[in-house]
């Protein structure tokens, strides 16, 4: 059981990972739509305003995208192996799917988005309630479960073990965060 929860890419990978996992982050963009939780960098959800769907379908390209650039091409750099780029594409689409979490969760998480907070005590105000509070920690637990799902999808895909595939994982993954973020805020 521990390892369809953590690293399933011993049983799925390419094409099949990619179709179902495609299918899982197009339904979390349209849960999120309804719910009002974007996604708005690799490791980022946040719930409160709501925009057009195509916003979410925007987020969820990026989202995906930017990794599994770095990766394909860290994992070529740094492996001895051959790696196919529909094994890093797949795997890491795959990944992603424990986001529809954080999505189901927006529902329950009320966040007023008629004006923006004028006070430091009025942002505090908003952001300290239970549900708030609550909803954060738990959607931190589910990208924690991502972020070891995607260093799983690297780690396999790109045949990496060690330090060599700690740490380009980490520096790809940093660079892949701060990359979405820049490119989401500018479009």
């Amino acid at each position: 059981m521990k390892k369809w929860l953590f690293n399933p890419f011993v049983y799925v990978a390419g094409t099949k990972a990619l179709v179902i996992g495609w299918a899982g982050i197009l339904v979390t963009a349209v849960i999120g739509y309804f719910s009002k939780t974007h996604f708005d960098g690799v490791l980022d959800a946040h719930t409160g305003h709501s925009s057009p769907l195509w916003f979410y379908l925007e987020d969820a390209i990026v989202d995906w995208s930017l990794p599994v650039a770095i990766f394909y091409i860290s994992g070529r750099i740094f492996s001895k192996s051959s790696i196919r780029f529909i094994d890093v594409a797949g795997t890491l689409a795959f990944a992603r799917w424990v986001m529809l979490f954080p999505a189901l969760i927006g529902f329950c998480v009320y966040v007023p988005e008629s004006n923006h907070p004028t006070t430091v005590d009025e942002l505090i105000k908003r952001s300290m309630t239970a549900p708030v509070i609550l909803s954060g920690l738990v959607g931190i637990a589910f990208v924690a479960w991502m972020v070891a799902l995607m260093h799983n999808a690297f780690t396999t895909s790109c045949n990496l073990k060690g330090s060599k595939a700690v740490w380009s994982f980490v520096i790809g993954l940093i660079v892949a965060e701060i990359l979405s973020k820049i490119i989401l805020q500018s479009i």
